[in-house]
């Protein structure tokens, strides 16, 4: 994008910097100027005065002819004219006999002088246009550099409170004047987008002006008929039509009328305003996204809690009412089984709730790690008591050697993680096939895997399963919101580790996470006997 700017820049400001250049040559050289184009040949003369025996006529006439090069090319075309006439005044009346005299004798010496003066006279317009070429360029590249500066570092911006402050910056360095945007705000009013302003940012622009450039979308400034204000008003126009104003005050009145000016500004305008509209978009996409994303984990909550809090519900309410309108009839077994039943399906509704509840807390970040040494086996054997009930008719096979070394973690996050996956496992297993558990420290880390003997998992579902409210069947005979594997990732990547789902050669799913180890062990001393 830069690089088209600058061609464009490049095509559009070289005629008028020509145009800028011929208003400086059309302008009358200094008196200094002039001064050098009687003074070179002078001193010319001076220096060839002593040496009038040994050189010709003609070396006398090579050495004025350089002077006149040299002023042309440093002081410019009309005084190395004079120096050219100068010239032929000085070698008449010093060198061309008869001397001291402005008569030449010899047509020779009036030949080689009328042929010094001509190329002269060419050499000092070629060295003008050389001159002059040279300018332009230097020009030129001043202006494609600014741009240059500017478009980078528009293109690192984001907001738009950069993007004003870095516009303001560059115009006020560029023309020279203290300039602002301004904006409409939610009324339609224009107001100014710096604020708090800069100290370069110009207060007080007119603001009926404003409006006129920002309704009509076209310029004003004193150059024109409508306005007389010592500030410039320039319409912010964009793709979808005027987005603001710009107001520039013209501290050189002159310069800014120039064309070149003019497209040179316009130029930083259309970048500025091309920049807003990029921000915008990007702010109005991340909007966008944000609010379908919203919408689609509002949709996979009401879809999952819809499905899996309706049935605890249902048989909660269908139990309570059994109890409340048999009670009469049903002996002391059967209460306790409806008891059961309520108290079982209540307990999910709160498991649910908590997985819910502590998603949204991991993901809002308003977890702290309470990080302590613990050892391995005791995070285990916590975690299995918890389940313990759940899995009173299940063979759990624990692989864990004496003697694991402590691990620097949150045990009671950490203690949820294992019990999530032991959940999981004991739902995807048909009925009496075991879970096994292998717990392994090592100098790299601590590495859990809880293994099942269900069906496995899809290899393409492998690293979608951990995504919130993913379940691999939406609707099946297995409770559950989807939330209990986001958990196990978010707390393991809140200790920086990583957790992954493979299946296993002999059938069913095995999920591993490793923890790193940040800092060794302590040591802990035996407890002396007594």
């Amino acid at each position: 994008m830069i690089l088209s700017v600058e061609r464009t820049l490049l095509k559009s400001t070289s005629k008028a910097a020509e145009k800028l250049f011929d208003y400086h040559h059309s302008e009358s050289p200094s008196h200094g100027h002039w001064l050098w184009g009687i003074a070179i040949p002078l001193l010319l003369t001076l220096i060839d005065w002593p040496f009038r025996e040994i050189l010709t006529t003609s070396n006398i006439l090579m050495f004025y002819l350089l002077g006149v090069f040299f002023v042309a090319i440093r002081f410019g075309f009309w005084p190395s004219i004079l120096a050219s006439l100068t010239n032929a005044g000085a070698f008449a009346y010093f060198f061309a006999p008869p001397i001291f005299s402005f008569a030449i004798a010899e047509p020779e010496n009036l030949a080689g002088l009328a042929v010094t003066m001509v190329v002269g006279t060419v050499t000092s317009k070629l060295a003008e246009n050389v001159r002059h070429q040279a300018r332009v360029a230097e020009q030129r590249e001043r202006r494609v550099s600014a741009l240059y500066r500017l478009s980078k570092e528009l293109a690192e911006a984001r907001l738009e409170t950069e993007i004003i402050e870095i516009g303001v910056r560059h115009i006020y360095a560029e023309f020279g004047g203290r300039n602002t945007f301004l904006f409409p705000d939610r009324n339609g009013l224009l107001c100014y987008a710096d604020e708090p302003p800069l100290d370069i940012s110009l207060q007080g622009a007119n603001l009926s002006v404003a409006r006129w450039v920002f309704n009509h979308g076209q310029m004003a400034d004193k150059g024109t008929d409508t306005f007389s204000d010592s500030s410039i008003y320039v319409p912010l126009n964009g793709s979808t039509g005027t987005i603001g104003v710009l107001a520039l005050e013209q501290i050189n009145l002159p310069g800014i009328f120039f064309a070149e000016q003019r497209q040179l500004l316009d130029t930083f305008v259309n970048q500025i305003v091309h920049t807003l509209e990029r921000a915008n978009l990007a702010e109005k996409a991340k909007e966008a996204t944000l609010k379908m994303q919203a919408e689609t984990l509002r949709n996979s909550l009401l879809s999952s809690i819809s499905h899996d809090l309706r049935t605890p519900l249902a048989t909660i309410v269908c139990a309570a009412s059994t109890l409340e309108t048999d009670t009469g009839q049903l002996d002391e077994d059967r209460k306790r089984k409806l008891a059961g039943a309520i108290s079982e399906e209540a307990q999910r509704m709160s498991d649910l709730t908590t997985k819910i509840l502590e998603m949204a807390r991991l993901e809002a970040g308003e977890v702290v790690l309470n990080r302590q040494w613990y050892a391995p086996e005791e995070i285990v054997g916590s975690a299995l008591r918890r389940l313990d009930k759940k899995l009173k008719s299940r063979q759990v096979n624990v692989t864990m050697t004496d003697g694991q070394a402590l691990i620097y973690v949150d045990a009671v996050l950490l203690q949820q993680v294992i019990v999530n996956l032991l959940d999981n496992a004991d739902k995807y297993s048909p009925p009496g096939l075991p879970i096994g558990i292998s717990v392994e420290t090592a100098p790299s880390g601590l590495s859990i895997a809880v293994a099942d003997s269900g069906l496995g998992i899809p290899e393409h579902l492998q690293e979608k399963i951990f995504d919130k409210f993913f379940r691999i069947h939406a609707e099946s005979a297995q409770s559950g919101v989807g939330l209990g594997l986001s958990i196990c990732r978010a707390i393991v990547e809140a200790h920086g580790g990583k957790i992954h789902a493979t299946n296993r050669s002999i059938g069913g799913a095995v999920f591993q996470l490793h923890l790193p180890v940040s800092e060794a062990p302590p040591i802990i001393d035996p407890e002396e006997k007594s």
